[in-house]
C-alpha cells in the first residue's frame, strides 16, 4: 500500500463531515499513545504468518483499550498521524499513532513506484463512537472504504465489495462486532497489490465505543496472513482487567 500519510496530528476537522455521528472529543480525533514492550527474539518464518514477538498498542484515554501487534509491525512515533486524502487534499480516514506492517518494503524507482512511505499493513485506533459497537463499525468500515479506494495515481475509486458484518468473540472473551470490506484495485503499481481488505473491530469498553482499524494488502507473498490479521485484531481488549460482555452473557 502507498496512498498513506504521516505528520503531528493536528484537528482533523474534516472528517466530522464524512462521519458525523461519530464523536469528536477535545474538538479532533482523539490522540491515540503507544507503548512498545518488545517479547524475546522471534521464531524463524515468515511474520505474515504471525510467529512473533508481541508489540502492545495502546488506545487514548477515551479508548480504554489495547491491541496486540508482533514480529515485521513497526510502532510510529507518538503522537504521529496515519492518514488518507481525497481528491481536493482533505482529510477522509485517519489514525492518530499507529503500528505498519513491513514498514518501507518498496524502495522501487520509475513509474508505479510510490514516491512516499510504503508499506503492507497499517493499525491503530479510530475514533472513539457513542453509538452501539455495530453502527460504528460500519460507519467506520464504510469511511475507510472510500479513503482507500480513491486513487490518487489515476485519479480513479477503485472496485469495492460489500460490508461484510458479524458478532465476533475476542481473544479475552469479549463481544465485539467486525466489519470486513474488500477492494480491488484494477492497474496496480509497482509496489501495490490487486487486492486490499480493510477489517474494523469495535468493542464497548463502557462509556464510549473503541474501534481498531487494519488496512492490508492481499494476494502477495509478503502480506499479512489471514491467521495472523484474525490474531491481531482478536487481541483488541479493554484496559480495565474486566473482559466487556461476552458473547455467551448474551445469550
Amino acid at each position: 500500500m502507498t496512498s498513506r500519510t504521516d505528520r503531528p496530528p493536528a484537528p482533523l476537522l474534516a472528517l466530522a463531515a464524512v462521519a458525523v455521528a461519530l464523536v469528536l472529543v477535545t474538538g479532533g480525533v482523539v490522540v491515540a499513545g503507544w507503548a512498545g514492550r518488545v517479547g524475546g527474539p522471534a521464531p524463524a518464518g515468515d511474520p505474515g504468518d504471525g510467529a512473533a514477538a508481541v508489540q502492545l498498542v495502546r488506545g487514548g484515554e477515551h479508548d480504554a483499550a489495547v491491541l496486540e501487534v508482533g514480529d515485521g509491525w513497526t510502532l510510529r512515533p507518538r503522537g504521529t498521524s496515519l492518514f488518507y486524502t481525497d481528491a481536493q487534499g482533505r482529510i477522509s480516514a485517519g489514525i492518530d499513532g499507529a503500528a505498519v506492517f513491513r514498514d518501507g518494503f518498496c524502495e522501487a524507482d520509475g513509474p508505479g513506484a510510490p514516491g512516499r512511505p510504503s508499506n503492507r499493513a497499517i493499525a491503530g485506533f479510530g475514533r472513539v463512537s457513542r453509538l452501539a459497537p455495530r453502527a460504528t463499525s460500519r460507519e467506520l468500515a464504510r469511511q475507510w472504504r472510500d479513503a482507500v479506494a480513491y486513487d490518487h495515481r489515476t485519479a480513479t475509486t477503485h472496485e469495492t465489495g460489500p460490508l461484510r458484518t458479524r458478532e465476533v468473540e475476542l481473544a479475552d472473551g469479549s463481544a465485539a462486532v467486525r466489519t470486513d470490506v474488500a477492494l480491488r484495485v484494477a492497474d496496480p503499481g509497482v509496489c501495490e497489490a490487486a487486492r486490499v481488505q480493510i477489517s474494523v473491530v469495535s468493542l464497548d469498553t463502557g462509556r464510549w465505543t473503541s474501534s481498531v482499524v487494519l488496512v492490508r494488502d492481499r494476494g502477495v507473498p509478503d502480506a499479512l496472513g489471514d491467521a495472523a490479521a484474525d490474531r491481531l485484531l482478536g487481541s483488541l481488549r479493554p484496559t480495565s482487567g474486566e473482559p466487556a460482555q461476552s458473547l455467551r452473557s448474551r445469550t
